[in-house]
């Protein structure tokens, strides 16, 4: 679900820094461009955090990022690839959706999100912001009736590949924790806190 997928944040050239400071050597030249991208694209100055992934990590994310989002393992995910993993929270996504979804994630504006940096970045640095929050919120409120419901939340699950047992713990262990007055669906209200 959202929050091991995408949570969007800037990847600084920290990330740089400490990937090879570690080691990283995942294999695949278009990872390693992907850093040379970066270290161009960005400033030092704006690093606030301090990244380092493994390559245990590193291929553990490629491996998500390929199975939900990266269907033919280019290293980015397309606007049609984008849609795709979306259409598994809301059939009916709108093209105006899927793009403002892709441009809040899409740092060098080549209209993909690629796995290094804008995936990475999601990973590390995570956006708990009201915004965010709301973009998650009218994907997952499937129905479009202003609440995200416990079923909504388990069929979204296993839509993205989880069992249903996985999925009803996920929507119960996660989600409906914010859902104080206990009807089994989150108004915005208690959304929001989720984020917060």
């Amino acid at each position: 679900m959202m929050p091991s997928i995408f949570i969007t944040a800037a990847l600084t050239t920290v990330l740089l820094m400490k990937a090879f400071e570690c080691s990283l050597h995942f294999g695949t030249s278009h990872i390693f461009r992907g850093l040379e991208k970066l270290k161009k694209r960005q400033d030092a100055s704006s690093f606030q955090q301090h990244v380092c992934f493994d390559v245990r990590q590193l291929v553990a994310f490629k491996a998500q990022f390929t199975a939900f989002i990266d269907k033919d393992n280019d290293g980015r995910a397309s606007f049609k690839e984008i849609k795709s993993y979306l259409q598994k929270y809301d059939a009916a996504v709108t093209d105006k959706r899927v793009q403002d979804f892709v441009v809040r994630r899409d740092t060098n504006g080549d209209g993909d999100v690629d796995f290094i940096p804008d995936y990475l970045s999601e990973i590390s640095a995570p956006n708990y912001s009201a915004s965010m929050a709301k973009e998650w919120f009218e994907l997952e409120d499937s129905n479009h009736d202003g609440y995200v419901s416990r079923d909504e939340l388990v069929n979204i699950a296993q839509n993205i590949g989880m069992s249903p047992r996985e999925a009803l713990e996920t929507a119960e262990g996660y989600y409906m924790i914010a859902d104080v007055d206990g009807d089994h669906r989150l108004t915005w209200n208690e959304y929001v806190t989720l984020f917060t």
